[in-house]
């Protein structure tokens, strides 16, 4: 995907975080990772990341409106949402953010297809 790129996941399921780091990185993306939604928020004003992977549905924080903290901070970050309850109420907002959503449970083809979009949006 060419240059360096680094993304931040953050989803408070450490098993999906691990499988989505691995994707990435077997394409040459660094990938650094949380399971706690206020910590990633944090790291992410310490770092620059290319782009986010949020969870939708966390414990501490709700994925939607940590993009929308990120998008505050940042207007041009780059952010995927993921979850497996995407009802057309979180659509709405999704769209409304202009964040792609994917549905869980999705296959490297699909995650990587959404990476290669955003970076190149």
């Amino acid at each position: 995907m060419g240059g360096y790129v680094r993304a931040l996941i953050i989803d408070d399921d450490e098993t999906f975080c691990q499988f989505l780091a691995e994707v990435l990185e077997s394409k040459g993306i660094e990938a650094v990772w949380t399971t706690d939604g206020l910590k990633g928020y944090e790291m992410a004003g310490y770092q620059h990341y290319t782009f986010f992977i949020c969870d939708v549905r966390m414990p501490s924080i709700q994925g939607t409106e940590l993009a929308e903290k990120l998008r505050n901070d940042d207007p041009g970050a780059k952010i995927i949402l993921i979850s497996a309850f995407a009802d057309e109420s979180l659509l709405k907002v999704t769209n409304s953010l202009a964040i792609p959503l994917l549905s869980k449970p999705f296959g490297p083809a699909r995650l990587l297809d959404a990476v290669s979009q955003i970076l190149h949006s």
